[in-house]
């Protein structure tokens, strides 16, 4: 059983769905300049956004996570704001607290709330109202998740995300509205530069730049956030509910993977989920059953007993210095 990202279709139902998808395409794109005709600036602030043509699976959390680790390590104030979805309180907004579930505020609204837990994290469909917010608390810096669909907001640095392994029809927007963006990264399977090469000075308007991406594996974790190590031929049990879940799949095949198990992209996972998904595991002999980063903060509010769940925890990578670039274009525009 795989959902979320599909694999590629035969070649006459691919070709029906890309040419279904270009009406919502078209509409999307509607909206985005509709939108921008709203557009309002926030001089106080220096505003990143992470994004991606698709409907997910590109990375986009993890590199919001990585920039929010980056200006913590600098202890610059910032803030994420999100749309939290699937979250209850999407309609009215909410700035989350660590005590919210993922039912409350969206699985990756609690994930970065978790990882950063001194720090905003706004949730809500009205994201110039949490961005106000983030400003009226002294934040200095804003990462606006998902952010290429609020062209009403005026970005100091916009940064797309592609996976080129998803179909057409996966995608959301038309792959020229990438130009619209500063920094394109393509996600890739080759090896990245190490050290990476030294960031552009400046970005040219108008001239998107290019770069590349990739995710490494940094190791596994109990729910209770412990590193555990696990020694070289143990039986794995994936799970993961990603916009990509073939991934995922991917990189714990590189190990004893014996099973694998996918859903949608935010799936809310219940005990019985919880408790069929370790059966599937005692059958097909496997020590772990191994979930991603975002599939955990939805799993440790069930009752997990004595399954012995891990989750894998990744970082992203790029073959230039990105985040050098955020804090040096930061710095020119006087918010360092």
């Amino acid at each position: 059983m795989h959902h979320g990202t599909p694999a590629s279709p035969p070649q006459p139902l691919r070709a029906l769905l890309d040419l279904l998808s270009l009406g919502y395409k078209a509409v999307a794109c509607l909206r985005l300049r509709t939108k921008a005709r709203r557009r309002r600036t926030h001089p106080d602030l220096y505003i990143v956004s992470v994004d991606s043509l698709s409907f997910g699976g590109s990375g986009k959390t993890t590199l919001v996570r990585g920039i929010g680790a980056h200006l913590d390590r600098h202890d610059l104030p910032f803030a994420i704001v999100s749309r939290g979805y699937r979250g209850d309180a999407v309609k009215k907004g909410l700035r989350v607290e660590s005590h919210h579930s993922p039912r409350e505020a969206g699985d990756e609204a609690v994930l970065m709330k978790h990882a950063f837990p001194d720090r905003d994290v706004l949730i809500g469909r009205d994201r110039q109202r949490s961005i106000r917010i983030a400003r009226d608390r002294g934040n200095r810096f804003v990462l606006l998740d998902d952010g290429f669909q609020s062209s009403d907001i005026a970005k100091d640095l916009s940064i797309l995300l592609l996976n080129p392994r998803q179909p057409y029809h996966y995608l959301r927007h038309f792959r020229r509205l990438a130009r619209r963006a500063d920094i394109v990264l393509t996600l890739t399977e080759a090896d990245l530069p190490d050290p990476p090469l030294p960031p552009p000075p400046r970005l040219e308007p108008g001239v998107p730049y290019t770069g590349q991406y990739a995710f490494r594996r940094t190791g596994f974790h109990d729910p209770a956030d412990r590193p555990v190590a696990v020694p070289p031929g143990t039986p794995l049990f994936g799970v993961s509910a990603l916009g990509d879940n073939h991934r995922f799949r991917d990189d714990l095949a590189r190990l004893n993977l014996v099973g694998f198990r996918g859903f949608a992209d935010h799936f809310a996972f219940e005990q019985a989920h919880v408790d069929r998904l370790d059966a599937a595991r005692r059958r097909a002999g496997a020590r772990h059953l191994v979930c991603t980063e975002k599939d955990i903060v939805k799993l440790r509010h069930l009752d997990l007993g004595d399954i012995p769940f891990l989750y894998a925890r990744n970082e992203i990578q790029f073959n230039f210095d990105l985040y050098s670039f955020i804090l040096s274009d930061a710095g020119e525009k006087g918010f360092i």
